[in-house]
């Protein structure tokens, strides 16, 4: 079969610019350093007035040369490597779909003409042409030279947020967008095998640099804050060229414009007056919320998640799967003055989730065993085991309780 889509001819240069939304900087994924950069080559040769891929042809020479692969070029190597960049897949978010999709979707050796075609995957188009808004570019010079493939990706994740000077991540964010969720299982090593190799490459070798603070819950590190500096001495010309006529290019600069980003990117479009009303809770509560749920798949309605949760004391500190239904519980029994007992919460929870998830009273008990623990936690309530009271003791409870609350 014949390829009749356009095909041209590149030559890598260090110079060219990558940009990528930040819908794609953001995505799960995890590529090895040679694949990253054979993605980063071909998006570095994409023209701003492209509308559709092209067949890329790189000549095999020059291109391993910009890969850093040594000695001849040698078409096995390659081979190998496109074969199973090939068979990888990322996941992005849209809506509340969580898809996944290949990188490329076609590959040519030329043995004759030392080359190599190669084209993106068609559903990338709207993540890496015609690119109007939340976008990101560097020059391809600043990862060519990077040997980690946690440098590249640290580098465009601080890269996207630089005019902001600073960015926060969950560890289990920050992990789970590198592809390192069961890597380095200790703080400590993942610090020592990914963080600080990664802060002194791009400082050595990129136009950006960055410092670490460690935000603790008790002893346990929660969040890893990236303090971002930029280290090149004056703007580049073609960068200022390729945003000058972009009204949308600038990244979030003040809270309500961080809060629309995050917001889109659960798949929500928040207004001023709403965002707003949330501040009263405290710029750090909204963003903290907000970056908590672009990894939740549970939550079917954002907004009114975000203002119950704003709005119940203590349940911004919900990160379980089962988050909507514990933060609605927790809503529901907070507005008790009464001290609730381990047995009347376990009962109305249970009437409470049959309601809220329509399933049947085992489908309802077995979801309250799942949550019973964080729900306790948050509601500072002692689970008591029957041996603890006596029949008549719990009747009497019972009794006294259910004649002064007549409803939760």
């Amino acid at each position: 079969m014949l390829l009749t889509t356009a095909t041209e001819v590149i030559e890598p240069h260090p110079n060219n610019l990558v940009t990528k939304s930040n819908l794609l900087i953001e995505a799960n994924y995890k590529l090895g350093v040679v694949e990253q950069k054979i993605i980063l080559c071909l998006a570095s040769n994409i023209s701003p007035a492209d509308s559709d891929f092209k067949t890329y042809t790189l000549p095999i020479k020059e291109f391993t040369n910009l890969l850093g692969l040594k000695g001849t070029p040698k078409y096995t190597e390659l081979r190998q490597i496109t074969k199973e960049l090939m068979q990888k897949v990322f996941e992005v978010r849209i809506d509340r779909k969580v898809i996944q999709v290949s990188w490329l979707s076609y590959v040519a050796y030329n043995e004759t003409e030392g080359a190599i075609d190669i084209r993106f995957d068609p559903f990338l188009r709207p993540y890496l042409l015609e690119l109007k808004k939340e976008f990101t570019s560097y020059k391809l010079e600043n990862i060519i030279k990077l040997k980690s493939s946690y440098s590249i990706r640290i580098y465009e994740l601080l890269k996207q947020y630089e005019k902001l000077q600073e960015r926060t991540f969950q560890l289990t964010s920050l992990r789970k967008m590198l592809g390192a969720e069961e890597i380095y299982p200790a703080y400590g090593n993942f610090k020592q095998r990914v963080l600080v190799p990664a802060q002194k490459e791009l400082k050595m070798k990129t136009d950006i640099s960055f410092e670490i603070e460690e935000v603790k819950k008790g002893r346990k590190v929660e969040k890893i804050k990236f303090l971002i500096f930029s280290t090149r001495n004056h703007k580049s010309k073609q960068l200022d060229l390729f945003h000058e006529n972009l009204e949308e290019f600038k990244l979030p600069n003040s809270f309500s414009e961080t809060v629309k980003k995050l917001g889109l990117n659960v798949g929500i479009q928040l207004t001023d007056e709403m965002i707003n009303s949330w501040e009263k809770h405290g710029q750090d509560t909204v963003i903290d919320l907000l970056e908590k749920m672009q990894y939740r798949r549970d939550i079917e309605n954002p907004v009114g998640y975000i203002i119950k949760v704003l709005n119940t004391p203590g349940a911004n500190e919900i990160t379980s799967e089962n988050g909507d239904i514990v933060a609605h519980l927790v809503s529901e029994f907070r507005q008790s003055k009464e001290h609730l007992p381990d047995w009347l919460v376990k009962r109305k929870s249970i009437e409470e989730i049959k309601t809220w998830m329509t399933i049947d009273q085992e489908q309802a008990n077995q979801k309250f065993e799942d949550i019973k623990n964080e729900l306790y936690e948050i509601l500072q309530i002692e689970e008591l085991k029957n041996s603890e009271r006596s029949d008549e003791e719990m009747e009497e409870e019972k009794r006294i309780l259910l004649k002064r609350i007549h409803s939760l």
